[in-house]
């Protein structure tokens, strides 16, 4: 019998470290989790396109399947556990076999591997200028070396941003600028919607629970 092809034979593995994944729901209003498994960054060894993929343990079926692109922006998930975790958004998730958009978070073990793992996407993030609507799910850009740590404190890394503020529902930083969460729409505190603006997207109460994450 001819052995098992994974789709990773051409490509070069960046970074692999055991990681949660999470999912924010528009319904629920929440994060749930996706799988556990490897999160890797793989680069394609001809094209040099990188792509984010994750298969959950044991059943190894696909939970996250992306390029990496210029428009990724990762944030620091709010909450106990923000110096290891990870936000980002996606138009084009293949992990379920078609492009979906996602807000996608991932939590590593270990705060390090969280700052590897920023480290390497920055790198290829930088040298990419392939739009996050680009139709394909292979991998996107060259990157041949991984980017060494920052040595700064931790406490300065995951600062929020001057002025920004933190969403109640989902836990995601925004900047001082922006009036409605990135990713759940929920409006920013103390700012008042007026009743012709309220189609353009759903308002969240407040006094829910903040989803975090489950240990």
């Amino acid at each position: 019998d001819s052995p098992v092809k994974s789709g990773e034979e051409d490509e070069d593995t960046l970074f692999s470290h055991r990681a949660k994944l999470f999912r924010f729901e528009m319904k629920s209003k929440e994060w749930k989790e996706r799988g556990v498994g490897d999160m890797k960054v793989l680069r394609h060894t001809a094209t040099g396109k990188v792509r984010l993929l994750m298969r959950r343990d044991q059943v190894l079926k696909i939970c996250c399947n992306h390029r990496i692109t210029s428009e990724l922006k990762l944030t620091p998930m709010a909450g106990p556990a923000s110096s290891k975790s990870w936000t980002w958004y996606t138009s084009c998730d293949f992990a379920d076999g078609v492009p979906k958009p996602e807000n996608l978070a991932i939590r590593f073990k270990y705060p390090e591997t969280a700052q590897e793992f920023k480290s390497i996407l920055d790198k290829c993030i930088e040298e990419t200028h392939i739009p996050e609507h680009s139709p394909a799910a292979s991998p996107s850009t060259d990157s041949t070396s991984t980017a060494v740590p920052d040595t700064g404190s931790l406490a300065t890394k995951f600062a929020p941003p001057p002025g920004g503020w933190i969403c109640k529902i989902c836990c995601i930083q925004n900047n001082a600028s922006v009036l409605k969460c990135a990713a759940c729409y929920n409006p920013k505190p103390g700012q008042v919607t007026p009743p012709s603006q309220s189609s353009k997207g759903p308002i969240f109460q407040t006094g829910n629970k903040s989803p975090g994450f489950a240990r």
